[in-house]
């Protein structure tokens, strides 16, 4: 009887497919370190209709490597170590995404292979992107509503519990 139980058990465990994604504060914290994690907030803009307006907001989360290679000038677009800092940082993308407002919709954007060229503050550092855009729901090209400011709110306060500054 108890062998069948496990049979069922392990039956429903691959067809419900894998549990929540689950990310540890420390976990997280650490990322954010080694890479030295910097966060940017810009508006989304749409042209739909021929008048440009806001209709979301883009969360970038900004990182270096930490492979030496990378940051002497021996780069080459989309190394090992670029993709290997993009997925680090996904972790805290994924985890800022984790419970957002029912109403809202988040978008992670894909790995560019490309590093972008942080701002003087920075000290014009190499830096991999992972963005995060936060849109309406249903109407991608609907205005920013209340739903989408208190969103970028939460993830804001979120990255600050991480230690991680604008």
């Amino acid at each position: 009887m108890t062998m069948l139980r496990q049979q069922a058990q392990t039956q429903s465990d691959r067809t419900n497919g894998p549990g929540p994604i689950s990310f540890s504060d420390e976990l997280l914290r650490n990322i954010a370190l080694k890479h030295q994690v910097s966060y940017e907030v810009w508006p989304e803009w749409s042209g739909f209709g021929g008048r440009a307006r806001r209709i979301g907001y883009c969360v970038s989360l900004c990182g270096i490597n930490d492979g030496v290679e990378c940051g002497h000038g021996h780069h080459v677009p989309g190394c090992i170590h670029c993709g290997l800092t993009y997925d680090e940082l996904r972790k805290i993308a994924e985890w800022l995404t984790l419970k957002v407002d029912p109403d809202c919709r988040c978008e992670i954007q894909s790995f560019d292979r490309a590093w972008h060229l942080g701002p003087k503050q920075r000290s014009s550092r190499n830096e991999i992107v992972v963005t995060v855009k936060i849109l309406h729901r249903y109407n991608g090209d609907s205005p920013i509503e209340e739903v989408q400011e208190r969103c970028l709110k939460e993830m804001c306060s979120k990255l600050r519990e991480l230690g991680i500054r604008e």
